[in-house]
């Protein structure tokens, strides 16, 4: 089953949420996320420090695309033989605690027990004044994206291929332990953001998303897209383009941003507008489809 259907099943008739966030009123926001063994690393490329950080990062993304701030966090720890070893918990903890300070946040409890491979969960809990949703853009909305896009599967496929040009270490260190950009929140609050959502599968895939729940056709310009350029040398556009795991914002607002916030690049790729719901990407003047979807939880088949 297709993971859109996995979460179909899941809740029945209800519909499911479209947010990685849950708004709770008046003021709050919580999210889920987690790491996998096998799925989302293999312990010989990430260190007991990277996982922790990772896992705070892309936890405390969720909390800013919605536009909030972290506040408290619970755990879960699935720990395997390799990371049930006292010398890897300690260094996890030390570098979990730091990661926590950072964003001045709380871990206030969790749950822990043993499993063949390593299994992390964390779920944090985060305030937010009016939360951006993914079902706010509007017709005319400008579509941004903040940094650029490719690192990650450039990174991953480094450490998979042994590369190592000029430029792959960086890569590596983006795809192991990705940043979210809450240094954001703030200045971007002082504009209209009518929906918002982190790059977490790729803009092919996370793009329709938005434009689904948005309910608009969502038009982005493959030229305008930033994407790095030693990815594009390397993978190709369309593998750029479906590259997961960047923590990037991708955005609608119907204001003119500046092409930089607090030094991090900030692009206007396209613009939502009337008609079906979905994404027409286009390149040279003319229609453009990619030959990847990105990365996919699960297979298309049954």
């Amino acid at each position: 089953m297709k993971e859109s259907e996995i979460i179909r099943t899941l809740f029945g008739k209800t519909p499911p949420p479209e947010d990685d966030c849950y708004f709770l009123a008046p003021n709050r926001l919580v999210t889920t996320d987690s790491l996998s063994e096998g799925t989302h690393f293999l312990h010989e490329w990430s260190s007991p420090e990277v996982l922790a950080g990772k896992l705070v990062e892309v936890n405390v993304s969720d909390i800013t695309a919605s536009g909030g701030v972290p506040r408290e966090c619970f755990l879960n720890l699935g720990l395997s033989p390799t990371s049930q070893k006292q010398d890897w918990v300690k260094r996890f903890a030390k570098s979990l605690r730091h990661s926590l300070h950072q964003y001045g946040m709380k871990l206030a409890g969790g749950d822990t027990f043993s499993s063949p491979t390593t299994q992390l969960a964390l779920t944090v809990v985060g305030t937010v004044k009016t939360p951006w949703l993914r079902s706010g853009g509007k017709p005319g909305d400008y579509l941004y994206v903040t940094g650029d896009l490719g690192q990650s599967l450039l990174g991953y496929q480094s450490l998979k291929k042994n590369w190592k040009e000029k430029g792959c270490k960086q890569a590596i260190e983006k795809h192991l332990l990705p940043k979210s950009k809450q240094i954001l929140q703030s200045p971007l609050s002082q504009f209209k953001i009518h929906a918002c959502m982190d790059i977490t599968d790729g803009l092919i895939q996370d793009a329709e998303r938005l434009a689904l729940s948005s309910k608009g056709k969502l038009n982005i310009q493959v030229e305008s897209v930033p994407l790095h350029p030693l990815a594009v040398e390397k993978l190709g556009v369309d593998f750029c383009l479906g590259s997961g795991e960047e923590l990037e914002l991708l955005f609608l607002s119907p204001d003119i941003l500046p092409n930089q916030i607090t030094n991090i690049p900030v692009t206007m790729i396209g613009r939502l507008e009337k008609g079906k719901p979905g994404v027409q990407f286009w390149k040279d003047g003319k229609t453009y489809l990619p030959k990847t979807k990105g990365f996919l939880h699960f297979e298309e088949g049954e």
